[in-house]
């Protein structure tokens, strides 16, 4: 209940505030139950410290409102990854390629949908996770029919976090 009014003030407040700093990109799903391979998981990956913070706190999220845990997975790590290192070389939050990164999970995990969530210039786990849910098309992404996900978390030269959080069922 507790967290649940901390989630509540903090949007009402972010509402209220500018944030200026922080850039967020509209989230996008991709539809791959077409795809019928499964391949192996390319990366046996584990997230950092952080990483492991924030996807416990989009848990945590979904859970307070009825949802189903996320279990993390390695392949969606991978790709959220190199998500992050194509957004570091090109200095801009994007979607760039989602459906090249959607097609590969499919191909490897066998997942019929896969979604992306992406940010910029968070210094916060919490932070992160109050703007996602602050955001129409970032919240459907955490609430959605997801099964497993992870999150990739790097900085770029000057120490700006790039966050990609990928999604599928």
């Amino acid at each position: 209940m507790k967290f649940k009014f901390i989630i509540l003030l903090v949007i009402t407040l972010s509402i209220f505030s500018s944030c200026s700093k922080q850039e967020l990109e509209p989230v996008l799903e991709e539809d791959n139950s077409t795809l019928n391979e499964v391949g192996q998981e390319i990366s046996s990956g584990t997230h950092t410290a952080l990483e492991a913070e924030l996807f416990d706190l989009v848990n945590d999220y979904r859970v307070n409102v009825g949802l189903n845990q996320l279990t993390f997975e390695s392949t969606t790590y991978y790709y959220a990854g190199q998500h992050n290192d194509h957004m570091i070389s090109k200095n801009n939050v994007s979607h760039a390629k989602f459906g090249e990164r959607a097609k590969g999970i499919a191909e490897k995990t066998g997942a019929s949908h896969v979604a992306e969530n992406v940010a910029r210039n968070y210094d916060d786990m919490e932070e992160v996770l109050e703007a996602w849910i602050a955001s129409n098309s970032h919240r459907k992404s955490l609430e959605g029919d997801y099964t497993h996900s992870a999150i990739s978390i790097k900085a770029n030269n000057e120490g700006n976090l790039y966050f990609t959080q990928m999604f599928y069922r």
